[in-house]
């Protein structure tokens, strides 16, 4: 199996490192459906889920996941010592995996594959243990790379709900801004994606960014994300964003964005939970 750390090896020495770091994920996905039962526990969503299941034209870095099930001792360490041996099955000896499990909300590791001295791969992993009797709703999708595989993901509405989250309640009152989220929210606009308001309530609450007593409604969904995209820093976001995006031609699409472009995304957003609403009522 060694081919397959010359394939990469040769994708850095050509300047890929961003392809290349994909097909690592893709690896870390594949050990986990075939060499574990990571997925009966946990479901992917964030960048790299669209980036690999669902064509999101911008790479994204890092592995994020939630649990699904409530009660299970979900330990990442138990996943170490199999997942080594499938990347030694594999030729790929070099593969470090560190574990951080801390505190009680989230899970953390990485995987650092070494191509050569100065070369790595480094791919962080994030797993939620949420605390809310809420659950996203999830499905069996397939990657490709190496070979096919199974994995575990949120629904696009589940999906949306989580990047909601994200831009709601992410350093809240900073003008920091994250612009790989305002990027997928127009993803998610252009696909014309239902929300999961019920998750995206659930983690809210759970954030404090929602009072426990209070009912997350679209009109008040609406109200939270306007406060956000008034103050955004368009130039932050294309700064942030840019280095990831794939077409050129959306590249320079992006610069004719401006605050007024994510206001007027309100009454869609609005809409988008509205009709989740209808067909998924609580």
């Amino acid at each position: 199996m060694t081919g397959i750390f010359e394939e990469l090896r040769k994708g850095i020495e050509a300047g890929k490192k961003l392809d290349v770091l994909e097909k690592f994920q893709n690896l870390i996905l594949l050990g986990l459906s075939v060499q574990t039962d990571f997925f009966r526990h946990a479901a992917m969503f964030g960048g790299t889920a669209l980036r690999i299941f669902h064509s999101l034209p911008r790479f994204s870095e890092d592995l994020d996941f939630t649990l699904v099930s409530h009660g299970a001792d979900f330990s990442i360490d138990s996943y170490k010592e199999p997942m080594s041996r499938f990347f030694s099955d594999m030729g790929l000896d070099e593969v470090m995996i560190n574990i951080k499990e801390e505190g009680e909300d989230v899970l953390r590791g990485s995987f650092v594959l070494s191509i050569k001295r100065s070369e790595s791969l480094r791919v962080k992993i994030d797993i939620e243990k949420p605390s809310a009797n809420v659950m996203p709703r999830t499905e069996t999708l397939y990657g490709s790379y190496p070979y096919n595989y199974s994995a575990r993901l949120c629904t696009l509405p589940s999906s949306f709900a989580g990047k909601m989250d994200a831009i709601i309640h992410r350093k809240w009152g900073s003008k920091r801004v994250k612009g790989r989220d305002w990027y997928d929210f127009l993803w998610y606009m252009r696909k014309d994606t239902e929300l999961d308001i019920y998750w995206l309530e659930a983690r809210l609450k759970e954030k404090g960014t929602l009072d426990p007593d209070k009912k997350l409604t679209p009109e008040l969904l609406g109200e939270m994300y306007e406060k956000r995209a008034v103050s955004v820093d368009v130039g932050e976001i294309l700064r942030d964003v840019q280095g990831f995006m794939t077409e050129d031609l959306e590249k320079k699409s992006s610069l004719s964005w401006t605050p007024e472009l994510f206001i007027l995304q309100k009454d869609k957003l609005v809409d988008s939970a509205k009709r989740y609403l209808l067909t998924h009522r609580s």
